[in-house]
């Protein structure tokens, strides 16, 4: 797959991961932290991370497309995930889910780093 098309796709996929954070934070984030979730305040934390989600996606799809900055917003899209992560993996009494999201989180930050360097490379 050509590597902007591949860079579309991701960031169109974390858009539409965001907007189900945001419509259903029990359903995205259910199964990994539990019925917490469903509290108020657990409910709104995960809105406003789906949020981020969104708009670091469109940002990024927006501007690969537009072949302007798309490794900056791809690599922002890597800071995201490495702050998800280092959060996963250091917090107490997150449980075993928990861990597996950080470091899931942790080997996407590397592949959007390695994503962005490439498209960086492309636009030189």
């Amino acid at each position: 797959m050509e590597l902007r098309k591949f860079a579309l796709y991701v960031s169109r996929t974390r858009v539409g991961m965001g907007l189900v954070m945001m419509a259903s934070p029990r359903i995205a984030f259910g199964p990994i932290y539990g019925r917490e979730v469903s509290e108020p305040a657990a409910a709104a934390i995960a809105r406003m991370m789906g949020a981020r989600e969104a708009v670091l996606g469109a940002g990024a799809a927006i501007a690969v497309g537009e072949r302007q900055g798309g490794a900056n917003w791809v690599s922002m899209l890597a800071v995201a995930d490495g702050i998800d992560a280092v959060v996963n993996l250091t917090s107490r009494r997150l449980g075993w889910r928990g861990r597996v999201l950080g470091t899931l989180a942790a080997a996407s930050a590397g592949a959007h780093l390695m994503l962005a360097k490439q498209l960086a490379a492309e636009s030189v």
